[in-house]
């Protein structure tokens, strides 16, 4: 029926019998779907909270002069726009304007988030008639291609957030300028002033939910964290009152001690600095709350829009000092990481004579003296600057408790090209090979008498040439001559020696100059050929306090810009570490009396199959004695949603893991291993290759498709590669050790594919691809569930029908499992986001929010179960409902990953 606008009420009075379910008004083309309300957000939830957001759809405005053009405008995605439409500009006026009128519910500092094409963008705001505000469109969050034939051309929508902004109650305008790069294009589908912190979820408002989800699946949605005092399952008492609070932190042999003297592992993060003070907060807050102890804020502090090449930048430098405050307010260290060569370009104003302008400074900071003198004046403006929200500098802080000299540099990795140091640094290079030789041998000639006269086109006038790093390998040795052989040897120990004092120096200069009391690291790199210069390379870093190296664990992805995003039209290949120790950066071969750390490590996406990523990294590092991982990379402490991430830290597969996994490791739970391998060589051993089959698993690094594919060497027949799961495999080099080789055959089974660690503790049966943990206080089974049936382990039968995931049961009250009195049980199968296609192998559809996880289909059986009741959690760690348990059997909720049982 049709009814007058003017209809105040309805009423329905069924004749004899009769029934309603609901009824609807519409004043649109409606088509009844069941029981779903009309329209794409119909599966939704929640509350939307007006007086602390104010939503505005970009459509919505009040003037404009954007030019909509069919192709941009019209060939996109509609449903994916909030109120299913945006506003839009292409062909039209350089910076076209679009003008809004929002009231605003109170005073305060409210945060403007747009959701606005990233790509190529160039967009600014403003209030009132302010200055015009530039957004940073390169750290956009929450990205989808919204273009109606998928292909990666500009068709894309995101969340930005642009600033942080005091603005009084009532009406206030806000406006935006678009202009970008191609054909002056931009859109905006809407944004939103947030007084609370806000995570990106699409085109759903905050507090509400999309509830989408493929059959099979669950949308993990959790509400913004309010850290209520109710939630049942919080970590931030593991962290001090404020990080540093007994001291700094420093190395003593193989471990990290607090100031107090007390051995402690970090449960780490590469996270920060978030934009804006509440963003700082809720991020240092969502980490303590999982069980991280120390953040790595990776990013340069340098200024290089100008021509003063020791300019530091006053925004980043705020940004990380408020970050900083925020970490040591939460119990969180922080480890600084300054300088990565990749991060800027030469230029004529640095003063380097004849260097390689406009090329990356790969290997300068190692030799070149003016380089290092602006290193010296960055890092010596981060320590010494007081923070002015602590009122101490850094270097007086002791929750700052790491400095990286420099991060994924090295001598000895393909980018050393000498040539490609720019003709000035490549001539001091080579006159320092001369110097080196002539003091090794007593003169060039000499020198050159030993090589059996081999020569090098830039010899000359007291000056060596330098070799390219292929001709340092294995292979490339292979191919040489005797005389080729024996001077590439001299350049290796020349280039390893001058490496090695390189970071001594810098080091006593952040003690000296610098005032730095905490731990320092050199870097942290991989080389050309690790079996031939690994063992090399990790010697240099001994100059300084630990030693540290990245990993990345993923299978084949290859397209354009797949190093660091994932798009449309990408290849893949999904890879279980559970079928393959050598390769799951589990094995760590450590260097006796220095502590080890991975500043970087994750499961690459895409990759299904990353479930079993926390659980190694926890049990493995804890067995070896490893003293902190670190997780890579967040700037938000929001779940990440952006269908393009290729490390995706913030979901559940990995942060969501966390709270058991950290627990686990931080606490102890697992024994450390005995040393099992122990190889003793000399400073001569090592530089003539002696031992160098000790090897660890390859890295999938972004930066390795800058090597040849014969590049990274094979292992050593002599060495057992799956020793690593058994115990601690180390190195002394150059100092009084006894060398140490256990009977590796009673803990590895070749034939079954089995390795069983020395303490008891730890199963890998990688023919199955199964992974159990069974001590006293953790029991967890991770890989091919289905296919393994039953795991009886110690205090608990885990079973599982999903295919693949991970079951944890942990003690959260450090009683043994058999009489704990809270228990955590945490299950985790597989995530994507919504929307996500792909088929042999090719990515269809990168997906868009929400994150969807697979139901969980497992139970388990505890073999005392008196006095156990159970509670599900929802994704902050709050009590959502409760949960029978029959016989001492608990069957998991398909839709959560944490359960709480007491006693």
């Amino acid at each position: 029926s049709h009814f007058s606008p003017l209809l105040k009420s309805v009423n329905l009075q069924p004749d004899g019998t009769g029934g309603l379910d609901c009824f609807l008004l519409t004043t649109k083309p409606f088509f009844p779907s069941g029981k779903s309300k009309p329209g794409p957000a119909a599966k939704g939830g929640g509350t939307f909270d007006a007086s602390a957001f104010v939503w505005v759809e970009g459509e919505a405005a009040l003037h404009s002069d954007l030019k909509p053009h069919n192709w941009y405008s019209n060939m996109v995605k509609k449903d994916q726009l909030s109120g299913n439409g945006w506003i839009s500009t292409f062909d039209g006026p350089a910076g076209a304007i679009a003008d809004y009128s929002v009231e605003v519910p109170k005073d305060g500092d409210w945060t403007l988030w747009a959701r606005a094409n990233p790509v190529q963008a160039q967009i600014e705001y403003r209030i009132g008639n302010g200055d015009w505000t530039a957004i940073d469109c390169t750290k956009a969050t929450d990205q989808v291609n919204i273009a109606t034939d998928s292909k990666p051309d500009l068709r894309f929508i995101a969340w930005m957030k642009a600033g942080v902004i005091p603005l009084k109650a009532g009406k206030q305008n806000v406006s935006f300028r678009f202009d970008g790069k191609a054909n002056h294009h931009g859109g905006l589908d809407c944004f939103v002033l947030a007084a609370k912190p806000f995570t990106p979820n699409g085109k759903v408002k905050p507090g509400m939910t999309l509830d989408t989800a493929e059959p099979g699946w669950f949308a993990f949605e959790p509400p913004i964290d309010e850290f209520s005092k109710d939630a049942l399952l919080d970590l931030r008492g593991l962290n001090e009152r404020r990080a540093g609070e007994k001291g700094f932190v420093r190395a003593k042999g193989d471990d990290f001690v607090d100031g107090a003297g007390t051995p402690i592992r970090f449960w780490a993060a590469n996270a920060g600095p978030a934009k804006d003070p509440d963003g700082a907060d809720y991020l240092a807050a969502r980490l303590a709350k999982n069980g991280v102890n120390l953040a790595r804020l990776h990013g340069g502090w340098f200024d290089r829009t100008g021509n003063d090449p020791k300019a530091l930048n006053p925004v980043h430098m705020d940004q990380c000092f408020r970050q900083i405050q925020a970490f040591a307010d939460q119990g969180i260290y922080v480890h600084l990481s300054i300088y990565f060569p990749l991060w800027l370009q030469l230029k004529a104003s640095d003063g380097i004579v004849d260097g390689a302008i406009g090329k990356n400074p790969t290997g300068l900071l190692l030799f070149e003296p003016i380089f290092q003198s602006h290193w010296k004046a960055w890092a010596k403006g981060v320590l010494t600057t007081k923070n002015p929200y602590t009122g101490k500098t850094l270097a007086e802080d002791p929750a700052v408790a790491f400095f990286e000299i420099q991060n994924e540099d090295s001598f000895f990795f393909w980018t050393f090209q000498p040539e490609g140091f720019g003709p000035g640094p490549y001539r001091q290079m080579c006159q320092r090979f001369g110097t080196w030789a002539t003091k090794r041998y007593g003169s060039l000639d000499a020198a050159k008498t030993a090589w059996k006269g081999e020569i090098h086109p830039s010899d000359g006038e007291g000056r060596l040439g330098l070799y390219k790093a292929w001709d340092m390998t294995a292979e490339g040795f292979s191919k040489s001559s005797p005389g080729k052989q024996a001077r590439a040897t001299d350049q290796i120990r020349f280039l390893a020696e001058l490496q090695h004092q390189t970071y001594a120096e810098l080091a006593e200069f952040l003690r000296k100059e610098c005032g730095f009391k905490g731990v320092i690291s050199a870097s942290n790199w991989t080389t050309a050929d690790n079996r031939q210069l690994g063992m090399i390379e990790r010697w240099t870093y001994t100059a300084t306090d630990c030693i540290d190296r990245h990993g990345y664990f993923g299978g084949k992805h290859q397209g354009e810009a797949s190093g660091h995003m994932l798009r449309t039209g990408h290849t893949f290949t999904d890879k279980a570490a559970v079928l393959d120790p050598t390769t799951a950066l589990t094995g760590y071969l450590q260097l006796a009396g220095k502590p080890h750390i991975n500043t970087e490590v994750m499961w690459d996406a895409p990759n299904r199959l990353i479930a079993d990523g926390p659980l190694l990294l926890s049990s493995y590092s804890a067995l070896q004695g490893v003293d902190g991982i670190f997780s890579f990379a967040t700037h938000s402490g929001t779940w990440d949603t952006d269908g393009t991430s290729k490390w995706p830290m913030m979901r559940p597969g990995w942060l969501g893991q966390f709270p058991a996994t950290a627990l686990q490791y931080r606490r102890g739970d697992l024994k450390p291993g005995p040393t099992v391998l122990r190889q003793v060589v000399s400073i001569d051993d090592l530089f003539a290759f002696k031992g160098s089959g000790f090897v660890e698993g390859p890295n999938t690094d972004f930066r390795l498709n800058e090597a040849p594919k014969a590049g990274e060497a094979g292992r050593d027949d002599a060495f057992d590669p799956y020793s690593y799961c058994v115990g601690r495999v180390e190195r002394v080099i150059g100092g009084a050790g006894t060398p140490e080789s256990a009977d590796l055959s009673k803990f590895i089974d070749h034939a079954n594919k089995v390795v069983t660690s020395a303490t008891g503790e730890l199963r890998w049966d990688w023919g199955n691809g199964l992974v159990t943990v069974n001590s006293p206080r953790s029991q967890a089974v991770s890989g091919f569930l289905a296919k393994a049936g039953p795991v009886k382990l110690k205090d608990v039968t885990l079973s599982c029908r999903n295919d693949y995931g991970t079951v944890h049961v942990i003690s959260l009250d450090g009683l043994p499992l058999a009489t704990s009195r809270k228990i955590l049980v945490q299950a985790f199968t597989e995530q994507k986001l919504y929307g996500w296609q792909a088929a042999n192998g090719r990515i269809l559809d990168v997906g868009q929010a929400p994150i969807n996880v697979k139901d969980v289909s497992a139970t388990v059986t505890f073999a005392n179960p008196v006095g156990l009741t159970a509670v599900v959690l929802d994704g902050n760690g709050v009590k959502r409902g409760d949960l029978a348990m029959v016989g001492g059997v608990l069957t998991l909720p398909k839709d959560a990953l944490y359960t709480i049982l007491t006693r």
